[in-house]
Protein backbone atom coordinates (compact mmCIF):
# COMPACT_ATOMS: atom_id res chain seq x y z
CA UNK A 1 0.00 0.00 0.00
CA UNK A 2 0.76 3.71 0.09
CA UNK A 3 2.04 4.76 3.47
CA UNK A 4 3.37 8.44 2.24
CA UNK A 5 2.89 11.12 -0.63
CA UNK A 6 5.57 13.57 -0.71
CA UNK A 7 5.12 17.04 -2.96
CA UNK A 8 7.72 19.79 -3.44
CA UNK A 9 7.32 23.26 -5.45
CA UNK A 10 4.41 21.71 -7.54
CA UNK A 11 2.05 23.96 -9.34
CA UNK A 12 0.60 25.63 -5.81
CA UNK A 13 1.93 23.17 -3.36
CA UNK A 14 5.08 24.26 -1.97
CA UNK A 15 5.17 21.76 0.25
CA UNK A 16 2.94 18.73 1.58
CA UNK A 17 3.52 15.02 3.27
CA UNK A 18 0.50 12.77 3.69
CA UNK A 19 0.78 9.80 6.04
CA UNK A 20 -1.97 7.03 4.58
CA UNK A 21 -3.83 4.77 6.70
CA UNK A 22 -5.03 1.30 4.81
CA UNK A 23 -8.09 1.69 4.79
CA UNK A 24 -10.27 4.96 3.13
CA UNK A 25 -8.42 7.93 2.84
CA UNK A 26 -10.33 11.11 1.63
CA UNK A 27 -9.26 14.33 0.33
CA UNK A 28 -11.25 16.89 0.25
CA UNK A 29 -11.27 20.96 -0.23
CA UNK A 30 -12.63 23.79 -1.66
CA UNK A 31 -12.98 24.10 -5.93
CA UNK A 32 -9.51 25.27 -6.63
CA UNK A 33 -7.71 24.88 -3.23
CA UNK A 34 -5.51 21.58 -5.34
CA UNK A 35 -7.05 18.66 -5.07
CA UNK A 36 -6.25 18.35 -8.83
CA UNK A 37 -3.12 19.02 -8.52
CA UNK A 38 -2.71 15.87 -5.73
CA UNK A 39 -4.30 13.51 -8.35
CA UNK A 40 -1.99 15.09 -10.90
CA UNK A 41 1.29 14.45 -8.59
CA UNK A 42 -0.13 10.26 -8.32
CA UNK A 43 -0.28 10.09 -11.85
CA UNK A 44 3.46 11.44 -12.38
CA UNK A 45 4.52 8.70 -10.03
CA UNK A 46 2.94 6.19 -12.81
CA UNK A 47 5.18 7.80 -15.57
CA UNK A 48 2.94 10.27 -17.28
CA UNK A 49 4.35 12.76 -19.39
CA UNK A 50 5.47 15.98 -17.64
CA UNK A 51 4.20 19.38 -18.09
CA UNK A 52 7.12 21.73 -17.04
CA UNK A 53 4.63 24.61 -16.44
CA UNK A 54 3.63 22.46 -13.09
CA UNK A 55 6.77 23.46 -11.72
CA UNK A 56 6.08 26.24 -8.62
CA UNK A 57 7.27 29.70 -10.10
CA UNK A 58 10.59 30.60 -8.48
CA UNK A 59 11.57 26.69 -7.87
CA UNK A 60 14.83 24.90 -8.98
CA UNK A 61 13.09 22.00 -9.36
CA UNK A 62 9.72 19.80 -8.68
CA UNK A 63 9.06 16.50 -6.92
CA UNK A 64 6.66 13.71 -5.84
CA UNK A 65 7.84 11.37 -3.56
CA UNK A 66 6.27 7.99 -2.52
CA UNK A 67 6.78 5.41 0.02
CA UNK A 68 5.36 1.46 -0.59
CA UNK A 69 5.10 -1.32 1.65
CA UNK A 70 4.79 -4.42 -0.32
CA UNK A 71 5.85 -7.98 0.36
CA UNK A 72 9.40 -8.97 -0.27
CA UNK A 73 9.90 -9.90 -4.05
CA UNK A 74 6.60 -8.13 -5.33
CA UNK A 75 8.80 -6.34 -7.27
CA UNK A 76 11.23 -8.59 -8.74
CA UNK A 77 9.72 -9.58 -12.36
CA UNK A 78 9.60 -6.05 -13.09
CA UNK A 79 13.26 -5.25 -12.33
CA UNK A 80 15.34 -7.29 -10.56
CA UNK A 81 18.22 -4.07 -10.03
CA UNK A 82 15.38 -2.57 -7.67
CA UNK A 83 16.45 -3.31 -4.18
CA UNK A 84 13.61 -3.75 -1.55
CA UNK A 85 14.82 -3.56 2.03
CA UNK A 86 13.94 -6.01 3.96
CA UNK A 87 10.61 -4.63 5.42
CA UNK A 88 8.95 -4.38 1.98
CA UNK A 89 9.63 -0.32 1.74
CA UNK A 90 10.18 0.72 -1.88
CA UNK A 91 10.72 4.59 -2.08
CA UNK A 92 9.94 6.07 -5.90
CA UNK A 93 10.33 9.85 -6.57
CA UNK A 94 9.98 11.79 -9.64
CA UNK A 95 11.50 14.89 -10.19
CA UNK A 96 11.04 17.66 -12.70
CA UNK A 97 13.60 20.41 -14.23
CA UNK A 98 12.36 24.02 -15.79
CA UNK A 99 15.28 23.34 -18.05
CA UNK A 100 15.17 19.63 -18.67
CA UNK A 101 13.29 16.00 -18.80
CA UNK A 102 12.23 14.41 -16.15
CA UNK A 103 14.27 11.68 -13.59
CA UNK A 104 12.88 9.03 -11.84
CA UNK A 105 14.26 6.70 -9.38
CA UNK A 106 13.09 3.77 -7.73
CA UNK A 107 14.72 1.76 -4.59
CA UNK A 108 17.96 4.50 -4.73
CA UNK A 109 18.58 3.29 -8.37
CA UNK A 110 17.89 6.05 -11.80
CA UNK A 111 15.47 4.82 -13.87
CA UNK A 112 13.13 5.74 -16.67
CA UNK A 113 9.67 6.65 -16.45
CA UNK A 114 8.93 3.75 -18.18
CA UNK A 115 10.06 1.72 -15.23
CA UNK A 116 8.70 3.57 -13.25
CA UNK A 117 5.03 3.30 -14.22
CA UNK A 118 5.75 -0.67 -14.10
CA UNK A 119 6.67 -0.71 -10.64
CA UNK A 120 3.58 1.90 -9.26
CA UNK A 121 1.50 0.55 -11.72
CA UNK A 122 1.74 -3.15 -9.64
CA UNK A 123 0.82 -1.44 -6.64
CA UNK A 124 -1.30 1.33 -7.48
CA UNK A 125 -4.68 2.01 -9.67
CA UNK A 126 -5.88 5.45 -10.46
CA UNK A 127 -8.61 5.44 -11.19
CA UNK A 128 -10.89 9.02 -12.65
CA UNK A 129 -13.20 9.86 -15.47
CA UNK A 130 -10.67 9.23 -17.86
CA UNK A 131 -10.90 5.59 -16.72
CA UNK A 132 -14.63 5.96 -16.84
CA UNK A 133 -14.47 6.84 -20.31
CA UNK A 134 -11.84 3.39 -20.95
CA UNK A 135 -14.73 1.55 -19.69
CA UNK A 136 -17.35 2.37 -22.49
CA UNK A 137 -14.49 0.88 -24.80
CA UNK A 138 -15.09 -3.50 -25.51
CA UNK A 139 -11.68 -3.35 -25.73
CA UNK A 140 -10.76 -2.68 -21.97
CA UNK A 141 -13.67 -4.06 -20.62
CA UNK A 142 -12.51 -7.18 -22.02
CA UNK A 143 -9.20 -6.31 -20.29
CA UNK A 144 -10.65 -5.46 -17.07
CA UNK A 145 -12.40 -8.84 -17.34
CA UNK A 146 -9.18 -10.75 -17.78
CA UNK A 147 -7.51 -8.69 -14.23
CA UNK A 148 -10.75 -10.23 -12.76
CA UNK A 149 -10.12 -13.71 -13.97
CA UNK A 150 -6.93 -13.76 -11.94
CA UNK A 151 -3.03 -14.43 -12.70
CA UNK A 152 -4.03 -17.53 -14.19
CA UNK A 153 -5.86 -16.10 -16.85
CA UNK A 154 -3.54 -13.06 -17.20
CA UNK A 155 -1.01 -15.08 -17.47
CA UNK A 156 -2.44 -17.20 -20.22
CA UNK A 157 -3.32 -13.94 -22.36
CA UNK A 158 0.42 -12.88 -21.96
CA UNK A 159 1.48 -16.19 -23.49
CA UNK A 160 -0.94 -15.72 -26.01
CA UNK A 161 -0.51 -12.21 -27.06
CA UNK A 162 3.31 -13.45 -27.12
CA UNK A 163 2.32 -16.99 -29.55
CA UNK A 164 0.09 -14.34 -31.77
CA UNK A 165 3.26 -11.76 -32.00
CA UNK A 166 5.23 -14.73 -33.23
CA UNK A 167 2.95 -15.73 -35.81
CA UNK A 168 2.44 -12.15 -37.00
CA UNK A 169 5.79 -11.94 -37.59
CA UNK A 170 5.92 -15.57 -39.37
CA UNK A 171 3.16 -13.99 -41.43
CA UNK A 172 5.48 -11.19 -42.39
CA UNK A 173 7.71 -12.54 -43.43
CA UNK A 174 5.98 -15.26 -45.78
CA UNK A 175 4.64 -12.11 -47.29
CA UNK A 176 8.11 -11.06 -47.51
CA UNK A 177 8.83 -13.97 -49.78
CA UNK A 178 5.75 -14.03 -51.45
CA UNK A 179 6.39 -10.52 -53.21
CA UNK A 180 10.33 -11.98 -53.98
CA UNK A 181 9.65 -15.38 -55.11
CA UNK A 182 8.92 -14.12 -58.66
CA UNK A 183 11.76 -12.16 -59.01
CA UNK A 184 14.09 -14.98 -57.65
CA UNK A 185 12.77 -17.73 -59.80
CA UNK A 186 13.79 -15.19 -62.13
CA UNK A 187 16.84 -14.90 -61.03
CA UNK A 188 17.71 -18.58 -60.57
CA UNK A 189 16.72 -19.34 -64.23
CA UNK A 190 18.72 -16.73 -65.26
CA UNK A 191 21.95 -17.58 -63.42
CA UNK A 192 20.96 -20.98 -64.58
CA UNK A 193 21.00 -20.54 -67.90
CA UNK A 194 24.62 -18.31 -67.43
CA UNK A 195 26.27 -20.87 -65.36
CA UNK A 196 25.48 -23.56 -68.29
CA UNK A 197 27.00 -21.26 -70.78
CA UNK A 198 30.27 -20.77 -68.75
CA UNK A 199 30.54 -24.81 -67.67
CA UNK A 200 29.85 -25.54 -71.15
CA UNK A 201 32.49 -23.37 -72.86
CA UNK A 202 34.65 -24.85 -69.75
CA UNK A 203 37.37 -21.64 -70.01
CA UNK A 204 40.92 -21.97 -68.89
CA UNK A 205 42.70 -19.11 -67.28
CA UNK A 206 45.60 -18.36 -69.93
CA UNK A 207 44.04 -19.96 -72.59
CA UNK A 208 43.19 -17.14 -74.85
CA UNK A 209 46.36 -15.73 -74.74
CA UNK A 210 47.72 -19.18 -75.87
CA UNK A 211 44.98 -19.49 -78.51
CA UNK A 212 45.51 -15.72 -79.73
CA UNK A 213 49.29 -16.83 -79.93
CA UNK A 214 48.42 -19.74 -81.95
CA UNK A 215 45.95 -18.13 -83.95
CA UNK A 216 48.82 -15.89 -85.44
CA UNK A 217 51.07 -18.71 -86.48
CA UNK A 218 48.17 -20.34 -88.52
CA UNK A 219 47.38 -16.85 -90.41
CA UNK A 220 51.10 -16.53 -91.22
CA UNK A 221 52.03 -19.86 -91.60
CA UNK A 222 53.29 -19.77 -95.19
CA UNK A 223 55.47 -16.75 -94.62
CA UNK A 224 56.77 -18.49 -91.24
CA UNK A 225 57.56 -21.98 -93.81
CA UNK A 226 59.00 -19.98 -96.73
CA UNK A 227 61.16 -17.97 -94.34
CA UNK A 228 62.84 -20.65 -92.50
CA UNK A 229 63.16 -23.16 -95.85
CA UNK A 230 65.12 -19.82 -96.67
CA UNK A 231 67.20 -20.13 -93.87
CA UNK A 232 67.78 -23.61 -94.08
CA UNK A 233 68.76 -23.69 -97.38
CA UNK A 234 71.68 -20.74 -97.12
CA UNK A 235 72.72 -22.65 -94.32
CA UNK A 236 72.84 -25.74 -95.82
CA UNK A 237 70.27 -28.06 -94.30
CA UNK A 238 67.53 -27.57 -96.74
CA UNK A 239 67.63 -30.87 -98.88
CA UNK A 240 69.29 -30.01 -102.58
CA UNK A 241 71.15 -27.02 -101.00
CA UNK A 242 74.61 -26.48 -100.29
CA UNK A 243 74.60 -22.78 -99.65
CA UNK A 244 77.61 -21.05 -97.59
CA UNK A 245 78.30 -23.82 -95.06
CA UNK A 246 80.32 -25.73 -97.86
CA UNK A 247 82.34 -22.37 -98.30
CA UNK A 248 82.61 -22.18 -94.77
CA UNK A 249 83.91 -25.55 -94.61
CA UNK A 250 86.59 -25.25 -96.81
CA UNK A 251 88.04 -21.89 -95.33
CA UNK A 252 88.23 -23.78 -92.50
CA UNK A 253 90.35 -26.35 -93.64
CA UNK A 254 92.77 -23.87 -95.01
CA UNK A 255 92.89 -22.18 -91.84
CA UNK A 256 93.43 -25.38 -90.05
CA UNK A 257 96.40 -26.30 -92.56
CA UNK A 258 98.09 -23.42 -91.45
CA UNK A 259 97.62 -23.85 -87.58
CA UNK A 260 100.29 -23.37 -85.23
CA UNK A 261 102.48 -20.59 -87.22
CA UNK A 262 100.97 -17.39 -85.97
CA UNK A 263 98.81 -16.61 -82.79
CA UNK A 264 96.13 -14.57 -84.26
CA UNK A 265 95.40 -17.00 -87.22
CA UNK A 266 94.95 -19.45 -84.96
CA UNK A 267 92.30 -17.46 -82.98
CA UNK A 268 90.61 -16.27 -86.15
CA UNK A 269 90.28 -19.99 -86.62
CA UNK A 270 88.79 -20.80 -82.97
CA UNK A 271 86.06 -18.43 -83.51
CA UNK A 272 85.07 -19.75 -86.99
CA UNK A 273 85.16 -23.26 -85.51
CA UNK A 274 82.17 -22.07 -82.71
CA UNK A 275 80.63 -19.87 -85.28
CA UNK A 276 80.68 -22.28 -87.67
CA UNK A 277 78.85 -25.32 -85.12
CA UNK A 278 75.97 -22.69 -84.15
CA UNK A 279 75.50 -22.12 -87.72
CA UNK A 280 75.07 -25.92 -88.81
CA UNK A 281 72.96 -26.33 -85.53
CA UNK A 282 70.85 -23.39 -86.96
CA UNK A 283 70.24 -24.67 -90.37
CA UNK A 284 68.73 -27.44 -88.94
CA UNK A 285 66.58 -25.92 -86.61
CA UNK A 286 65.25 -23.82 -89.31
CA UNK A 287 64.88 -26.85 -91.31
CA UNK A 288 62.69 -28.87 -88.56
CA UNK A 289 61.10 -25.75 -88.30
CA UNK A 290 60.04 -25.29 -91.69
CA UNK A 291 58.77 -29.12 -91.24
CA UNK A 292 56.22 -28.40 -87.96
CA UNK A 293 54.81 -25.18 -89.31
CA UNK A 294 50.87 -26.09 -89.84
CA UNK A 295 49.50 -25.21 -93.06
CA UNK A 296 45.81 -25.85 -91.99
CA UNK A 297 42.70 -23.62 -92.77
CA UNK A 298 40.61 -26.21 -90.55
CA UNK A 299 42.49 -26.03 -87.47
CA UNK A 300 42.31 -21.64 -88.02
CA UNK A 301 38.70 -21.83 -88.13
CA UNK A 302 38.52 -23.71 -85.04
CA UNK A 303 41.16 -21.65 -82.94
CA UNK A 304 39.21 -18.62 -84.59
CA UNK A 305 35.80 -20.38 -83.41
CA UNK A 306 36.98 -21.07 -80.16
CA UNK A 307 38.39 -17.59 -79.54
CA UNK A 308 35.27 -16.06 -80.08
CA UNK A 309 33.28 -18.07 -77.56
CA UNK A 310 36.07 -16.63 -74.76
CA UNK A 311 35.38 -13.51 -76.15
CA UNK A 312 31.87 -13.39 -76.15
CA UNK A 313 32.38 -14.88 -71.82
CA UNK A 314 34.49 -11.78 -71.34
CA UNK A 315 32.05 -9.27 -73.24
CA UNK A 316 29.32 -10.80 -70.51
CA UNK A 317 30.96 -11.89 -67.36
CA UNK A 318 33.91 -9.73 -66.39
CA UNK A 319 36.51 -8.87 -69.60
CA UNK A 320 39.05 -11.61 -68.64
CA UNK A 321 38.69 -15.11 -68.04
CA UNK A 322 39.50 -15.21 -64.54
CA UNK A 323 36.39 -13.06 -63.96
CA UNK A 324 34.62 -15.45 -65.67
CA UNK A 325 35.02 -18.04 -63.84
CA UNK A 326 34.69 -15.70 -60.53
CA UNK A 327 31.65 -14.47 -61.77
CA UNK A 328 30.47 -18.31 -61.85
CA UNK A 329 31.52 -19.35 -58.83
CA UNK A 330 29.22 -16.34 -57.53
CA UNK A 331 26.79 -17.49 -59.54
CA UNK A 332 26.98 -20.86 -57.63
CA UNK A 333 26.96 -19.11 -54.50
CA UNK A 334 23.73 -17.07 -55.39
CA UNK A 335 21.94 -20.47 -56.08
CA UNK A 336 23.14 -21.91 -53.06
CA UNK A 337 21.30 -18.72 -51.12
CA UNK A 338 18.15 -19.07 -52.99
CA UNK A 339 17.91 -22.86 -52.59
CA UNK A 340 18.30 -22.05 -48.45
CA UNK A 341 15.91 -19.29 -48.74
CA UNK A 342 13.31 -21.98 -50.26
CA UNK A 343 14.16 -24.32 -47.72
CA UNK A 344 13.84 -21.22 -44.97
CA UNK A 345 10.12 -20.56 -46.95
CA UNK A 346 9.09 -24.47 -46.11
CA UNK A 347 10.12 -24.09 -42.98
CA UNK A 348 8.06 -20.56 -42.16
CA UNK A 349 5.40 -22.50 -43.45
CA UNK A 350 5.41 -25.54 -40.94
CA UNK A 351 6.09 -23.13 -37.90
CA UNK A 352 2.97 -21.39 -39.06
CA UNK A 353 1.23 -24.32 -39.22
CA UNK A 354 2.14 -25.21 -35.94
CA UNK A 355 1.55 -22.15 -34.20
CA UNK A 356 -1.52 -21.76 -35.78
CA UNK A 357 -2.75 -24.88 -34.49
CA UNK A 358 -1.02 -23.62 -30.18
CA UNK A 359 -2.62 -20.62 -31.26
CA UNK A 360 -6.15 -22.27 -31.82
CA UNK A 361 -5.94 -24.14 -28.82
CA UNK A 362 -4.63 -21.53 -26.13
CA UNK A 363 -7.90 -19.44 -27.65
CA UNK A 364 -9.98 -22.19 -26.30
CA UNK A 365 -8.42 -22.57 -23.21
CA UNK A 366 -8.37 -18.42 -22.82
CA UNK A 367 -12.23 -18.81 -23.66
CA UNK A 368 -13.12 -21.10 -21.15
CA UNK A 369 -11.47 -19.34 -18.17
CA UNK A 370 -13.38 -15.78 -19.84
CA UNK A 371 -16.78 -17.40 -19.65
CA UNK A 372 -16.17 -18.48 -16.03
CA UNK A 373 -14.12 -15.29 -15.32
CA UNK A 374 -17.62 -13.52 -16.72
CA UNK A 375 -20.29 -15.74 -14.54
CA UNK A 376 -18.62 -14.64 -11.72
CA UNK A 377 -17.78 -11.01 -12.20
CA UNK A 378 -21.69 -11.16 -13.23
CA UNK A 379 -22.45 -12.14 -10.14
CA UNK A 380 -20.47 -9.92 -7.76
CA UNK A 381 -20.93 -6.87 -9.74
CA UNK A 382 -24.70 -7.45 -9.38
CA UNK A 383 -24.53 -7.94 -5.93
CA UNK A 384 -22.81 -3.92 -6.00
CA UNK A 385 -24.70 -2.41 -7.68
CA UNK A 386 -28.06 -3.26 -5.65
CA UNK A 387 -25.62 -1.98 -2.97
CA UNK A 388 -25.53 1.41 -5.14
CA UNK A 389 -28.90 1.87 -5.06
CA UNK A 390 -29.51 0.32 -8.50
CA UNK A 391 -31.65 -2.08 -6.50
CA UNK A 392 -33.23 -4.14 -9.80
CA UNK A 393 -30.18 -3.82 -12.06
CA UNK A 394 -27.69 -6.50 -13.49
CA UNK A 395 -23.87 -6.69 -14.71
CA UNK A 396 -23.93 -8.96 -17.79
CA UNK A 397 -21.24 -10.11 -19.90
CA UNK A 398 -21.96 -10.66 -23.59
CA UNK A 399 -19.25 -11.97 -26.20
CA UNK A 400 -18.86 -12.06 -29.63
CA UNK A 401 -17.21 -14.90 -30.81
CA UNK A 402 -14.70 -14.42 -33.90
CA UNK A 403 -14.82 -17.74 -35.77
CA UNK A 404 -16.46 -17.68 -39.06
CA UNK A 405 -18.73 -20.50 -39.98
CA UNK A 406 -19.00 -22.56 -36.96
CA UNK A 407 -15.03 -22.73 -36.87
CA UNK A 408 -12.37 -21.50 -35.21
CA UNK A 409 -9.30 -21.33 -37.27
CA UNK A 410 -6.30 -19.12 -36.80
CA UNK A 411 -6.50 -16.55 -39.42
CA UNK A 412 -9.67 -14.93 -37.49
CA UNK A 413 -7.93 -14.64 -33.99
CA UNK A 414 -6.98 -11.29 -32.76
CA UNK A 415 -4.19 -10.42 -30.64
CA UNK A 416 -6.40 -10.71 -27.58
CA UNK A 417 -7.79 -13.68 -28.07
CA UNK A 418 -11.05 -15.42 -30.07
CA UNK A 419 -13.85 -13.59 -28.55
CA UNK A 420 -14.44 -9.95 -27.74
CA UNK A 421 -16.56 -9.03 -24.78
CA UNK A 422 -18.71 -6.24 -24.03
CA UNK A 423 -20.28 -5.19 -20.75
CA UNK A 424 -24.46 -4.91 -20.83
CA UNK A 425 -26.49 -3.28 -17.86
CA UNK A 426 -29.98 -2.88 -17.38
CA UNK A 427 -30.54 0.37 -15.38
CA UNK A 428 -33.80 2.00 -16.32
CA UNK A 429 -36.63 -0.75 -15.16
CA UNK A 430 -38.13 -2.13 -18.03
CA UNK A 431 -35.70 -1.67 -20.11
CA UNK A 432 -33.62 -4.92 -21.65
CA UNK A 433 -29.87 -4.34 -21.08
CA UNK A 434 -28.14 -2.41 -22.88
CA UNK A 435 -24.42 -1.74 -23.71
CA UNK A 436 -23.10 0.54 -20.66
CA UNK A 437 -21.67 2.89 -23.34
CA UNK A 438 -25.57 3.93 -24.03
CA UNK A 439 -27.37 3.08 -21.47
CA UNK A 440 -25.36 4.70 -18.74
CA UNK A 441 -24.88 8.29 -17.57
CA UNK A 442 -21.84 9.85 -15.88
CA UNK A 443 -22.55 9.09 -12.25
CA UNK A 444 -24.12 5.54 -13.32
CA UNK A 445 -20.73 4.68 -14.57
CA UNK A 446 -19.20 6.10 -11.80
CA UNK A 447 -21.18 3.14 -9.82
CA UNK A 448 -20.64 0.50 -12.45
CA UNK A 449 -17.07 1.29 -12.21
CA UNK A 450 -16.99 0.84 -8.55
CA UNK A 451 -19.45 -2.03 -8.68
CA UNK A 452 -16.69 -4.02 -11.14
CA UNK A 453 -13.42 -2.89 -8.93
CA UNK A 454 -15.61 -4.30 -5.60
CA UNK A 455 -16.34 -7.75 -7.33
CA UNK A 456 -12.28 -7.45 -7.62
CA UNK A 457 -10.62 -6.29 -5.45
CA UNK A 458 -7.98 -9.19 -5.59
CA UNK A 459 -7.15 -8.45 -8.89
CA UNK A 460 -6.88 -4.71 -8.13
CA UNK A 461 -3.37 -3.16 -7.06
CA UNK A 462 -3.04 -2.85 -3.42
CA UNK A 463 -3.65 0.96 -3.67
CA UNK A 464 -6.77 1.97 -5.66
CA UNK A 465 -7.02 6.24 -6.33
CA UNK A 466 -10.32 7.56 -6.77
CA UNK A 467 -10.72 10.82 -8.56
CA UNK A 468 -13.92 12.17 -9.47
CA UNK A 469 -15.88 8.49 -8.33
CA UNK A 470 -19.13 11.03 -6.93
CA UNK A 471 -19.59 13.06 -10.84
CA UNK A 472 -23.14 13.55 -11.10
CA UNK A 473 -24.10 11.55 -7.96
CA UNK A 474 -25.26 12.55 -4.39
CA UNK A 475 -27.84 12.34 -1.29
CA UNK A 476 -28.80 8.70 -0.89
CA UNK A 477 -26.48 7.27 -4.05
CA UNK A 478 -23.53 8.89 -2.22
CA UNK A 479 -23.75 7.21 0.90
CA UNK A 480 -24.13 4.06 -1.31
CA UNK A 481 -21.07 4.72 -2.91
CA UNK A 482 -18.90 6.52 0.59
CA UNK A 483 -20.51 2.24 2.31
CA UNK A 484 -18.80 0.49 -1.19
CA UNK A 485 -15.69 2.43 -0.96
CA UNK A 486 -15.23 1.68 3.00
CA UNK A 487 -16.04 -1.83 1.72
CA UNK A 488 -13.73 -2.63 -0.61
CA UNK A 489 -11.19 -0.54 1.53
CA UNK A 490 -11.15 -3.58 3.89
CA UNK A 491 -9.39 -5.29 1.01
CA UNK A 492 -7.34 -2.59 -0.68
CA UNK A 493 -6.29 0.88 0.36
CA UNK A 494 -8.28 3.26 -1.14
CA UNK A 495 -7.50 6.95 -1.88
CA UNK A 496 -10.62 9.15 -2.97
CA UNK A 497 -10.34 12.68 -4.24
CA UNK A 498 -13.91 14.10 -3.47
CA UNK A 499 -16.40 17.01 -2.90
CA UNK A 500 -19.69 14.75 -1.28
CA UNK A 501 -19.87 14.83 2.90
CA UNK A 502 -21.86 11.82 2.26
CA UNK A 503 -18.34 9.77 0.76
CA UNK A 504 -16.30 12.08 3.20
CA UNK A 505 -18.26 11.15 6.11
CA UNK A 506 -16.85 7.15 5.61
CA UNK A 507 -13.04 8.30 5.91
CA UNK A 508 -10.79 6.23 8.18
CA UNK A 509 -8.30 9.54 7.43
CA UNK A 510 -9.06 12.94 6.35
CA UNK A 511 -7.30 14.95 4.39
CA UNK A 512 -8.18 18.91 3.69
CA UNK A 513 -6.86 21.05 0.73
CA UNK A 514 -6.74 24.47 1.78
CA UNK A 515 -5.49 27.56 -0.41
CA UNK A 516 -4.41 31.06 1.33
CA UNK A 517 -3.17 34.01 -0.44
CA UNK A 518 -1.11 36.49 0.81
CA UNK A 519 -0.34 39.41 -1.52
CA UNK A 520 0.64 37.62 -4.45
CA UNK A 521 1.83 34.49 -3.26
CA UNK A 522 -1.02 31.71 -3.00
CA UNK A 523 0.00 28.60 -0.99
CA UNK A 524 -2.27 25.50 -0.86
CA UNK A 525 -1.94 23.01 2.38
CA UNK A 526 -3.10 19.48 2.49
CA UNK A 527 -3.16 18.51 6.43
CA UNK A 528 -5.23 15.80 8.28
CA UNK A 529 -8.14 16.27 10.22
CA UNK A 530 -7.78 15.58 13.66
CA UNK A 531 -11.23 13.65 14.73
CA UNK A 532 -12.87 16.49 16.26
CA UNK A 533 -12.64 18.90 13.23
CA UNK A 534 -14.00 16.09 11.05
CA UNK A 535 -17.78 17.61 11.53
CA UNK A 536 -16.78 21.15 10.67
CA UNK A 537 -15.74 19.79 7.56
CA UNK A 538 -18.49 17.49 6.73
CA UNK A 539 -20.16 21.33 7.52
CA UNK A 540 -18.41 22.94 5.13
CA UNK A 541 -19.03 20.53 2.38
CA UNK A 542 -22.68 20.87 2.89
CA UNK A 543 -22.31 24.72 2.51
CA UNK A 544 -23.03 25.45 5.94
CA UNK A 545 -21.13 27.17 8.93
CA UNK A 546 -19.61 24.56 11.34
CA UNK A 547 -21.87 26.91 14.39
CA UNK A 548 -24.97 26.59 12.37
CA UNK A 549 -26.81 23.75 14.14
CA UNK A 550 -29.37 22.54 11.66
CA UNK A 551 -25.82 21.60 9.38
CA UNK A 552 -23.67 20.25 12.02
CA UNK A 553 -27.02 17.55 13.01
CA UNK A 554 -26.88 16.60 9.90
CA UNK A 555 -23.26 16.26 9.74
CA UNK A 556 -23.07 14.35 12.62
CA UNK A 557 -26.03 11.95 11.12
CA UNK A 558 -24.31 11.15 8.06
CA UNK A 559 -20.93 10.25 10.43
CA UNK A 560 -23.44 8.01 12.30
CA UNK A 561 -24.51 5.92 9.74
CA UNK A 562 -20.96 5.86 8.44
CA UNK A 563 -19.35 4.47 11.72
CA UNK A 564 -22.66 1.71 11.52
CA UNK A 565 -21.47 0.48 8.07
Amino acid sequence: MLTELSIENLAVIGSARLELVPGLNVITGETGAGKTILAHAITLLLGTRVDNGLIRPGAAEASVEAVFSMPPGFFSTVADSIDVPEDGQLIVRRRLSPDGPSRSYAGGHAVNSGVLGQLTGRCLRFSGQHEQRRLMLASNQLDMLDRFGGQELIDLREEFRLLFQRRVELASGLDNFAKDADAAAQEAELIKFQLIEIEAAAPVPGEDESLEAKRRRLVKARELEEAANQLAGILGAAPEETGVMEALAGAMARLEAAAGVDAELDNLLARLRAGFFELEETGRDARHYAESVELDPAALSAVEERLEVLAGLKRKYGGAIEKVLAYAAGCRERLSRISALQADHSSLEQDLRETGKEAVTLALKLRRLRQAAAARLEREATNHLRELDFPKSRLKVEFSFLEGGGKLTPAVLSSAGAEKAEFFADINPGMPPAPIRKAASGGELSRIMLAIKSAAPVAEAGTIVFDEIDAGIGGKTGLAVGAQLKKLARSSQIVCITHLPQIACFAEAHFVVSKTTTGFKTVTEVARLPEDEVIDELCRMMGSQPSNKKARAHAAELARKAAEN
